[in-house]
């Protein structure tokens, strides 16, 4: 890839993907998979789901490639609501598989190495807990969530990418906040989780 081409803005690569430029796709996809691939295995904890995540974004963008928002001149806004959003569905469908497979006739009791994976998930309580609480809001409180708090959004790009006022997110945030904070009170949070209730970033100035 040329250099010239890394150098391109968002918006003018998009104007021509719209209009079918695989190989400006391309250098979108090269731009920002990293990102998207580390947004999503933070959302489901898994390589294979988030790889998986991480391919449905990219389709999807290329599929409503006429819909895509640009935020602030950068296409990741978008890609990391879009990415929350898929991580969702691949969350129900996990647990939809799980529900199923728990209606299947008991099995044999488990060799001693499921003792061994029953504690290592032990050591990972914490970090459970949180992405369980998450996983208990509604989807609306979730994804600006995933925006304001996790991404670091500020509020004004995180109305933008949702198409909603800023007034409703700043509202969607206050009462996702409280959730939260109920569903993890008593509990240590675990390190390096210190932005997940801090201070919502807003526009300098």
């Amino acid at each position: 890839m040329s250099e010239s081409r890394r150098e391109e803005s968002d918006a003018a690569l998009w104007l021509e993907v719209t209009s079918g430029t695989s190989s400006s796709f391309d250098v979108i996809y090269d731009r920002y998979r990293r990102q998207v691939f580390r947004k999503a295995y933070m959302l489901t904890a898994d390589v294979g789901d988030a790889e998986e995540v991480m391919a449905m974004v990219f389709l999807e963008a290329w599929r409503r490639r006429g819909e895509v928002r640009i935020v602030d001149g950068s296409l990741l806004p978008w890609l990391y609501a879009t990415t929350g959003m898929i991580s969702m569905n691949v969350e129900r469908s996990k647990r939809r598989f799980k529900a199923a497979v728990q209606k299947l006739p008991a099995a044999l009791p488990a060799p001693d190495i499921a003792i061994a994976v029953a504690e290592t998930i032990d050591g990972l309580e914490q970090l459970s807990a949180i992405r369980d609480a998450l996983q208990r809001l509604n989807p609306r409180e979730r994804i600006v969530v995933q925006l304001c708090l996790i991404d670091e959004l500020p509020l004004r790009q995180a109305a933008e990418v949702l198409d909603l006022p800023i007034g409703t997110v700043k509202s969607r945030l206050h009462r996702a906040r409280e959730k939260l904070q109920r569903l993890l009170s008593g509990r240590r949070s675990p390190a390096g989780d210190g932005n997940l209730f801090g201070e919502v970033h807003h526009e300098p100035g």
